[in-house]
């Protein structure tokens, strides 16, 4: 089978980012830092959050760097509790999302994953604005939440029919908080009307699906040996009754048709700004790096999953 797009993919079309060994190295050390045990570190040097950083990130202001690498470290960390080999239960989730407050305040005792999620989250917070803030937590919630219906899926050794995946992925994948996470890296944030229209809310949709459709594949021998059954390929398989590598033809054939959509989107976008009134030099600049950045998440998270040992087989469960 065969994990990634054909030659010649829209997704190869998208603009790349080459990062410096030394940048790579260095967020990987700010990454690294934030690891509490030996455990944690094995995990996090597996991730290779570093290179994802730096290359879904080329905006990212370095006096902001440390502060993401915090947010990546949590974010492997727990979604790796959530696997299906993991080790989370059910109090994990509401645990974090009640250290999720609008205004932060002192990091509350508890396990180190609800510590570190309230300090970081603390961190990010006191630089961005209420509505950022706002439709950030609200990403995060969704992202908490969807592991309990994961794990009932699984529980009950069933594949979900394609209209109820797609948006329970959207918000397992926790995309949508990272791609929110542009706006804090770069301290550039789109004026809340323009993030709410028609236009960027599809590209910010589309970025998320190609991203999280992308890993459903690379990560599909691993969670077949885990035997998953919460993944974007068999649910297409078992859907229109397909083989393995047909469901994966039909998942890039979905995502070209994404890609698409967002520079469909785009264009709009760009369309509807140019006769709108009010709109300063500031905010088109935030809403173009906002853009380039969408556009390199799609990317980045291709070339950085040909490299990343989270996505190889593993042992499969008992």
């Amino acid at each position: 089978m065969k994990a990634f797009p054909p030659a010649g993919h829209l997704l190869y079309r998208l603009p790349a980012c080459a990062p410096a060994p030394g940048r790579i190295r260095e967020l990987d050390e700010a990454v690294m830092a934030w690891a509490d045990g030996p455990a944690a570190r094995d995990r996090l040097a597996a991730s290779l959050a570093g290179e994802l950083i730096a290359r879904a990130y080329p905006g990212l202001r370095q006096d902001r760097a440390a502060d993401l690498a915090g947010w990546f470290a949590w974010l492997f960390l727990v979604d790796d509790l959530h696997d299906p080999d993991g080790t989370a239960d059910a109090g994990v989730a509401s645990r974090l999302l009640g250290t999720l407050v609008l205004e932060p305040g002192p990091a509350p005792d508890g396990p180190p994953l609800v510590r570190h999620l309230a300090h970081v989250w603390q961190r990010i917070a006191r630089t961005q604005s209420r509505w950022w803030r706002m439709r950030f937590l609200t990403h995060t919630m969704h992202f908490l939440t969807a592991f309990r219906y994961e794990a009932l899926y699984r529980r009950h050794r069933r594949t979900p029919a394609l209209r109820e995946y797609v948006q329970l992925r959207r918000a397992s994948g926790s995309v949508t908080a990272c791609l929110d996470l542009l706006e804090f890296a770069t301290g550039r944030e789109v004026p809340p009307l323009l993030h709410e229209t028609d236009q960027l809310r599809g590209m910010f949709t589309k970025a998320t699906d190609v991203v999280v459709w992308v890993n459903d594949v690379v990560s599909l021998e691993k969670e077949l040996h885990l035997r998953e059954s919460v993944n974007g390929v068999l649910v297409l398989q078992r859907q229109f009754g397909l083989t393995l590598q047909e469901a994966v033809n039909r998942v890039y054939a979905k995502v070209a048709a994404d890609v698409h959509a967002f520079h469909a989107h785009e264009r709009e976008l760009q369309r509807m700004c140019s006769s709108w009134p009010g709109l300063t030099e500031r905010d088109l600049t935030a809403l173009a790096s906002f853009t380039d950045g969408m556009r390199a998440w799609m990317r980045a998270n291709l070339d950085w999953s040909a490299h990343c040992a989270r996505y190889r087989h593993r042992q499969a469960a008992p």
